[in-house]
């Protein structure tokens, strides 16, 4: 851990369409019901994917295991102070999410998106940020292309780990890496 320390700041590599980022997602349309969604998620051990628009194929949100769930608690995880006027929005967001029956009811809006050429430490920060497990990266035409997740940054750390001076003594199998 010491030779981590004495390093200013790890050398993330730009974030390459081909090495990292999960290329052509799975997306789900706003159409798409909610049954249909968590059939097609589970069958792909997905937890959560894009959500496009089923005439244009504009990305309009995502949605996540975290929106099927709270569904499904019918309201129990609601925050229930009406004198804020956040908590008040908050509430009528969550509520929408309850009562819907398509994905795109249930989809949070906007998607959070990178483009295509942003880098490793940029994208790990974004997630950092908004605690996101997923971006989706987008084009000049604001396209998706790719998905990146918090496993993808995490692969490209021990790559990064892995290209240091006596990278060849340091043992980076899953087992060794953890607490």
């Amino acid at each position: 851990m010491d030779r981590l320390n004495s390093i200013p700041s790890l050398p993330f590599v730009p974030l390459s369409t081909n090495s990292f980022q999960s290329l052509n997602p799975k997306t789900l349309k706003t159409t798409d019901t909610v049954d249909e969604a968590i059939v097609a998620l589970l069958s792909l051990g997905f937890n959560g994917a894009p959500v496009v628009d089923p005439i244009t194929n504009a990305l309009v949100g995502c949605v996540s295991a975290f929106d099927f769930i709270q569904k499904e608690e019918t309201g129990a995880l609601l925050p229930f102070d009406m004198e804020d006027p956040e908590k008040q929005k908050e509430m009528t967001i969550n509520a929408r999410k309850i009562v819907g029956t398509t994905v795109g009811e249930l989809a949070t809006e906007p998607a959070l998106t990178i483009h295509m050429d942003t880098n490793m430490k940029d994208a790990a920060e974004t997630l950092t940020k908004t605690q996101r497990h997923r971006l989706c990266v987008v084009d000049d035409g604001n396209n998706l292309v790719g998905i990146l997740s918090t496993s993808d940054v995490m692969r490209n750390i021990v790559d990064v780990l892995k290209a240091l001076p006596e990278a060849s003594s340091v043992d980076m199998s899953v087992g060794k890496l953890a607490p």
